[in-house]
């Protein structure tokens, strides 16, 4: 690539990283700030359950409309815009005065971030495409450092004795400056996308959506029952219970900052395989041997395995669909990450913990197969 085309997508580049990281920071605010939320509207847990559900349903629901819209405007102009309107609708979930309205809420602000999160990965898809080379895995660490900016932002407000609206507003405030630089993005290829007719995907295509299913629900089961596991079946206490989570994000923003560089060297489908291997070792370690500070070790291997497969899925897909693509891997990976932590609950319930964490296991290991669907050849339509 000449200097002269890379010195033109620099201002790109910036700007769909601010999406990626303004989109991180609301989505780390919100996973903070939940037990407010249902502190400051009396839920019960299965209420709050229903409200979750309600922005996943939201978000699964708007990312099959994506590709239409992002034909007519620009994938990297749709993500500001939808960020924009997320902006604006964040902050009122502290306010909304009854439970419907609450839920209606919940689903158009999950409808806004899908549009947007599938957006920004579709112009951070295309990008790559024109730059030649792979860049998708620093676009995902900067939504995981905004995720990691957002929850340590929210607890300091916390901290501090801000209620609940002004905490949202303040990562809205985020949200809508990084899609103020997004709306200066211009269509791809100096106009808008051309619209495809409605067809069912390739076998490849479904290849990609797959692996994205067992990588979102991968990372949905780590965040949402390894740090239970830590405290009732390690014994840890409350506080330890939360370095687990902690040492898989950071070994995953550490993965992504370096996954760039190893996707080009080692190419994506190795790295899809060796990052599935090393999350299956971190999980197997971690159910295996029930120990605080193996858990841990085990968790800083199965972020550090974890990180590049979502940016690879997603640039393989883009590379085979276009927007499209990027909707239908995201739309089935979300609809696992929605489904998979519930679903292990209920098994639990009737096995145990620990048993039932090795589903975790064989969604890592069912990674392995599927690696070679990310090939830089398979690059056909949809």
């Amino acid at each position: 690539m000449s200097v002269a085309v890379s010195s033109r997508l620099v201002w790109p580049r910036a700007a769909i990283t601010a999406l990626f990281v303004g989109n991180g920071a609301l989505i780390g605010a919100w996973a903070a700030n939940i037990p407010r939320v249902k502190d400051a509207h009396g839920l019960s847990d299965s209420a709050l359950g229903a409200l979750l559900l309600a922005v996943g349903i939201g978000a699964v629901a708007a990312m099959s409309l994506t590709s239409a819209l992002a034909a007519r405007v620009g994938p990297g102009r749709l993500s500001a815009g939808a960020g924009l309107l997320l902006a604006l609708a964040f902050p009122f979930i502290a306010v909304v005065p009854d439970r419907p309205g609450l839920l209606l809420l919940a689903a158009l602000i999950g409808a806004l971030n899908g549009t947007m999160d599938v957006a920004m990965n579709a112009a951070a898809s295309a990008l790559e495409r024109r730059r030649g080379g792979a860049i998708m895995s620093s676009f995902h660490a900067g939504w995981s450092i905004g995720g990691l900016g957002g929850a340590a932002m929210a607890g300091a407000l916390a901290s501090l004795g801000a209620g609940l609206t002004p905490t949202l507003a303040a990562a809205a405030a985020v949200v809508a400056v990084a899609a103020l630089c997004g709306l200066a993005l211009p269509p791809p290829d100096g106009g808008p996308q051309p619209r495809t007719a409605l067809r069912l995907p390739s076998r490849r295509l479904v290849g990609v959506a797959l692996l994205a299913a067992l990588s979102f629900a991968a990372e949905g089961a780590v965040a949402d029952w390894f740090g239970v596991y830590l405290e009732t079946v390690v014994g840890t206490d409350a506080a330890w219970a939360t370095t687990g989570y902690a040492a898989f994000a950071l070994a995953m923003v550490a993965g992504r900052l370096a996954g760039d560089a190893v996707v080009a060297r080692l190419g994506p489908v190795r790295v899809v395989w060796v990052g599935g291997a090393l999350a299956t070792l971190g999980v197997a370690l971690a159910l295996a041997w029930p120990d605080r500070w193996v858990v841990d070790a085990g968790l800083v291997l199965a972020g550090a395995g974890l990180a590049n497969i979502v940016p690879a899925v997603f640039s393989a897909a883009g590379r085979m669909a276009g927007t499209g693509g990027v909707a239908t891997a995201a739309a089935t990976g979300y609809a696992a990450l929605l489904v998979a932590p519930p679903l292990l609950g209920n098994v639990a319930d009737a096995i145990g913990l620990r048993p039932t964490l090795v589903l975790v296991l064989a969604c890592t290991g069912a990674i392995l197969p599927l690696a070679r669907t990310v090939s830089a050849r398979n690059a056909g339509g949809a």
